[in-house]
């Protein structure tokens, strides 16, 4: 067996992400994953965040596929290791060296703590990950809860639940738009986004508040354009025009199979309104108008957020799996 490390850009990235897609298949086949022009994008790197990458070969054939994310503007002691190995060639030490080559890697980096996000169904809380990551050190510091809703979207009942809470936010208004954020919303987005990293609830997990800027919104919008997805975004603003609460929705314009949830925030100062409830249900139903044809959009939650567990239940979300974030120190 041979590992070397691969660029996004080349051609040898097919096998890294066929690994990946037969890892996946394996351990969460009814999971929502990343399209492989997506994956290029985001392993590319960005002075906001890098990404070193390792491609295991046995005779000339992919077989372990590795990537080492490295933030670059805060958490700098932190690195985010994945390892994926084909189903049919685990338990063969192939898992192992890669993460080898990943903490090596690290440690040059000057990082000294290693963080990993592990999935998989409903009917499980462990998995070979995770019960790789135990043997290596790791350990479950946060446990989310998965889910997902698809047709038929229950848009009377959604319309319902905002008729209920629409007294409760008299005082605020609901502006949604598509993509880039605009200017006049642009430094309370990145205030919102940046407690994103700390407002909800983190289990054990040892994280530093992310730095948000002007840059790193633009650069990810570039990037965005660039992998051919688009996002749909739902903000409250109060009366003096601070921005109270933000939710996101991002879709690839290649496919309407899976669409992530993504931030969604409520300024503490402005809990209480049903902003939650609110600017979800007004960006469901952007998404909807514009993509009819969207199949599945998934969302994560700690299992101890009951706030928007509940919001998302009502707005139809159904558990499907987990997420558990490992962590240890180098």
């Amino acid at each position: 067996m041979e590992i070397r490390p691969i660029n996004a850009q080349d051609d040898a990235f097919a096998g890294w992400y066929d690994v990946y897609v037969a890892a996946w298949d394996a351990d969460y086949p009814d999971g929502p994953r990343w399209l492989e022009h997506e994956l290029k994008v985001i392993y590319e790197g960005s002075d906001q965040h890098d990404a070193l990458l390792w491609l295991a070969e046995d005779d000339g054939k992919a077989v372990g596929a590795a990537l080492l994310g490295l933030p670059l503007r805060d958490n700098l002691s932190l690195g985010e290791p994945e390892v994926y190995v084909r189903p049919e060639h685990r338990r063969r030490g192939i898992g192992t060296a890669l993460l080898r080559e990943l903490e090596s890697a690290a440690e040059s980096a000057g990082r000294t703590s290693l963080l990993t996000y592990l999935e998989g169904p409903v009917d499980t809380t462990e998995s070979t990950g995770t019960a790789f990551a135990e043997k290596n050190g790791f350990t479950r510091r946060i446990t989310e809860i998965a889910r997902v809703q698809r047709p038929p979207f229950d848009l009377e009942g959604i319309a319902a639940a905002e008729e209920a809470a629409r007294p409760h936010a008299t005082d605020y208004r609901i502006a949604t738009w598509r993509d880039a954020v605009p200017a006049e919303y642009l430094d309370e987005y990145a205030r919102l986004q940046a407690r994103m990293s700390t407002d909800p609830p983190l289990g054990e997990l040892e994280y530093e508040v992310e730095v948000w800027d002007e840059a790193r919104v633009r650069t990810g919008e570039a990037r965005r354009e660039r992998m051919r997805r688009s996002s749909w975004n739902a903000a409250a603003f109060a009366a003096d025009g601070t921005m109270a609460g933000l939710t996101i929705i991002g879709l690839s314009a290649d496919s309407d199979e899976t669409g992530f949830q993504d931030t969604t925030i409520v300024d503490p100062a402005h809990r209480g309104h049903r902003l939650g409830l609110l600017v979800k249900a007004a960006n469901l139903r952007e998404v909807l108008a514009d993509r009819p044809g969207i199949k599945s959009i998934w969302t994560w939650n700690a299992d101890s957020n009951g706030h928007m567990i509940a919001i998302n239940e009502t707005l139809g979300y159904r558990v499907a799996g987990w997420s558990a974030g490992y962590q240890r120190t180098l």
